[in-house]
């Protein structure tokens, strides 16, 4: 899978967030600060880039998104123009 600037924009600030406070958003802290409109719009986009395998999180828990250790790396260089 190819990111898009907006996938990319997300893991930006979901791994910042991390790093700066210790733990992860909530789908509404992402919200607020990406300007989406609606939660379940983040939680489609964060699903997909679980599924992609960019993202690890665990299920029934608010704060529990995680960048993946195997595409930490390299995600930066799958990015595509679009979104």
């Amino acid at each position: 899978m190819q990111l898009t600037k907006r996938q990319k924009l997300m893991l930006d600030f979901i791994d910042g967030f991390i790093k700066g406070s210790g733990y992860s958003p909530t789908l509404r802290e992402i919200m607020r600060a990406l300007g989406y409109k609606s939660v379940s719009t983040v939680a489609k986009h964060v699903d997909n880039l679980v599924t992609a395998g960019f993202l690890e999180k665990q299920d029934g828990e608010v704060r529990s998104l995680t960048l993946s250790s195997e595409k930490k790396e390299v995600w930066w260089q799958n990015l595509v123009e679009g979104n």
